[in-house]
């Protein structure tokens, strides 16, 4: 089963330790499987991605970033991890997607006659996730917005959403007798937004500001009057992840809803339909 994971801070100097303090509390990526990270620095997408049994020491050493984007998985035998690993990215857009589908290749055949040729080039993989991204990036487009760094992350979730939706509808069309999984998260640096459509989970919490830090060596004991224990207690972190193992303090999203959080940290859930 995949997994993903997105986080968005508001110290993007202390975003290490926030990815610290959240991958705690969340099922980590096994030995034999693919991970993908994906972040920012000064506005540039930065990724990298481990195959199976390649060492993960630096995972987490990404750039001053916001926003970053995490997503594990098994690769099918022969899948090609540049192609295939998540985060899928294009332009500033980063996109993972967890769960299956039921005749996924059906699925994405119908997906893709719906995308546009000059994003269909991009879709390099054989996978369902990164047909869905384009058809995500399809919907900025036909609003005229896909290079646009002002979106509202709720028009962004609301998109997100309906391409989820859409998906779901060509599944049925296709002959699935059974209701699948799209969960899908997404982030342009500026902004995060999440759906669930499915019976699979998707969770999310808040991350307050504390005085205490195993990265940074701060115990607890510190006083404001320390630049790093008061930007430690002020920093506040969003994070959305397919599975927890800790499940206290996290909120599970309902079927069919959606989150927005914009560069201020505020989230806003839209309900499911």
């Amino acid at each position: 089963m995949s997994k993903l994971l997105g986080l968005y801070t508001s110290d993007p100097y202390l975003v290490r330790c926030e990815l610290q303090r959240a991958t705690a509390e969340v099922t980590a990526a096994g030995a034999d499987e693919a991970v993908g990270v994906g972040a920012y620095e000064d506005d540039v997408v930065l990724s990298r991605r481990y195959g199976p049994g390649v060492g993960r020491r630096e995972l987490w050493a990404v750039p001053e970033s916001d926003a970053v984007l995490m997503h594990a998985q098994t690769l099918a035998l022969g899948a090609s991890v540049e192609d295939e690993t998540q985060p899928f990215r294009y332009r500033q857009w980063l996109f993972a997607q967890v769960g299956e589908v039921e005749g996924a290749s059906q699925v994405r055949e119908r997906v893709m006659a719906q995308v546009p040729d000059f994003l269909a080039r991009n879709v390099r993989g054989a996978g369902l996730g990164e047909a869905v991204f384009a058809l995500f990036l399809k919907s900025l487009r036909d609003l005229g917005r896909l290079d646009d760094l002002q979106l509202e992350a709720s028009l962004v979730a609301v998109m997100l959403n309906k391409t989820a939706r859409q998906v779901a509808q060509l599944a049925t069309e296709a002959g699935a007798a059974h209701r699948g999984t799209l969960n899908c998260a997404a982030t342009n640096g500026r902004l995060l937004v999440a759906t669930r459509r499915g019976p699979q989970p998707l969770f999310y919490k808040l991350l307050e500001g504390e005085g205490t830090c195993d990265r940074c060596g701060i115990d607890g004991s510190g006083k404001d009057s320390d630049s790093l224990v008061r930007e430690h207690r002020r920093r506040r972190s969003i994070v959305v992840s397919s599975e927890v193992a800790k499940p206290n303090g996290w909120l599970e999203l309902a079927d069919g809803a959606s989150i927005a959080v914009d560069r201020k940290l505020n989230l806003q859930l839209l309900p499911g339909n």
